[in-house]
């Protein structure tokens, strides 16, 4: 009896099964994983009942011209939201970072820009315009807020944040030339290599926009 298209198969459901285990342990997203060499291998757990996601990165920097990170994402094209409840629940390096990320790619000097809150409370939007080229910064007068959205509508990224329950605040904008499509996630940084970082995201959201009505001509 030739048993090797049986074992064949059963190794093709074992796969199939772990996969899908795998994306029911992610929830809304589809692949997480280090981008960059973090020496501390990050991890993310997911509490359905709670809808919550602990997420566990460690990492040098999520900055400059290179980026090391734990990063949990969803791969969609054209314009999106992302929002979430964030909160830092571990000690550490005064700029360990987590935040909401749209990247071009998963490489460590990819394009990319995101909505963070430091371990010290600043509150900051990030973008790299092109690949291995400087990060800019741009920080905002809400220490440590609780709720952070991060919305890319074609050219422009605007960070919105609220703190304490109340109403999400437009902070800022800036421009970065449209991709498509996005690696659109959640994303968390030691600061340290190290050291570990762990932040709790709950109630997050990934909507996908329309694209924008054809212009008069």
């Amino acid at each position: 009896m030739n048993i090797l298209p049986r074992i064949a198969l059963l190794a093709a459901t074992l796969a199939a099964a772990a996969s899908a285990q795998s994306t029911a342990n992610l929830g809304i997203f589809e692949g997480a994983g280090d981008v960059g060499a973090p020496s501390h291998k990050g991890r993310v757990a997911y509490d359905a009942a709670r809808k919550e996601y602990r997420i566990t990165g460690g990492g040098d920097n999520m900055w400059g011209v290179r980026d090391d990170f734990f990063f949990v994402w969803k791969k969609i094209a054209g314009d999106v939201v992302i929002t979430a409840n964030v909160k830092i629940v571990s000690d550490g390096a005064p700029h360990r970072k987590a935040g909401l990320l749209i990247r071009k790619d998963l490489e460590p000097g990819g394009v990319y820009a995101d909505a963070v809150v430091h371990g010290s409370g600043l509150t900051g939007l990030q973008w790299r315009e092109k690949a291995d080229d400087l990060t800019r910064t741009v920080h905002f007068p809400i220490e440590g807020p609780t709720r952070l959205r991060l919305e890319r509508r074609r050219n422009v990224v605007t960070l919105f944040a609220s703190k304490d329950g109340g109403p999400l605040v437009e902070m800022g904008s800036t421009e970065l030339a449209p991709f498509s499509p996005v690696y659109a996630g959640l994303g968390v940084c030691a600061h340290d290599d190290k050291a570990e970082t762990t932040a709790i995201f709950s109630d997050v959201t990934v909507e996908v926009l329309p694209p924008p009505p054809p212009a008069k001509k």
